[in-house]
């Protein structure tokens, strides 16, 4: 079922990514961490995971990237403004945390595929979940593409066995440099883990080369799992 909606607020987390707050026609709108939803507009439906993390709030955060020559994106960095109305149908998607967290977790995920995570890491920090150890493994090209970055550090400052590793494959600087799959497969080579769940989540490439990795090394397929972006 489609619920009307309207963009509440656009704001530019960089040039090409920016951040859609969603206003939904309901009093709260309910979805678990990790979940995604459908937008409708100007005749093309498109899905995108919610960012953020609220316990009783009409209001969700999309933070979309514009791909060259994509008609949807292309239409909602340039033609969309604040008020303008849509649709929007969910929550849907089963990428979503365990109802108890006895595993360490691990969230792998390049470019706006970190959208689900913040949500989970929001909802974690929020109701004060108890959790194991965390790695979010996020790959982007240069400094200025590492979304949500003072807000990761001041999660890892704040949250006990959380593990931000952001990496980058074009820029050298004072962190990690390369893909993400060098990353992890340091951590699992180097550290007694508490039988890991792997969260995959960006483009089909990644994804596909972690999935393969992870199976390589024994990892069940049920312990691996996956929100594939374009």
């Amino acid at each position: 079922m489609w619920t009307k909606a309207l963009f509440n607020s656009i704001e530019k987390e960089s040039n090409l990514t920016w951040k859609f707050h969603i206003k939904v026609d309901t009093k709260d709108f309910i979805y678990t961490a990790g979940q995604f939803i459908q937008i409708k507009i100007n005749n093309f439906i498109r899905s995108y995971s919610i960012a953020s993390y609220n316990e009783s709030s009409n209001i969700i955060e999309l933070i979309i990237v514009k791909l060259q020559g994509g008609t949807a994106t292309t239409f909602l960095f340039e033609k969309v403004k604040e008020g303008d109305s849509l649709e929007v149908k969910g929550p849907l998607g089963k990428f979503i945390l365990p109802d108890i967290i006895n595993n360490d977790i691990f969230f792998i995920c390049t470019g706006t595929g970190i959208a689900p995570f913040r949500s989970m890491l929001k909802y974690i920090n929020l109701k004060k979940i108890n959790y194991q150890n965390i790695y979010l493994i996020f790959g982007t090209r240069t400094k200025k593409d590492l979304l949500y970055f003072d807000e990761m550090n001041e999660l890892k400052n704040s949250m006990n066995s959380f593990n931000y590793i952001p990496t980058l494959s074009r820029e050298k600087w004072e962190g990690n440099s390369g893909y993400v799959h060098s990353q992890y497969l340091n951590i699992i080579k180097n550290n007694s883990l508490n039988d890991p769940i792997f969260y995959l989540c960006g483009w089909r490439d990644m994804i596909k080369e972690a999935r393969t990795n992870l199976k390589n090394l024994g990892f069940e397929s049920k312990k691996i799992k996956l929100e594939i972006y374009g």
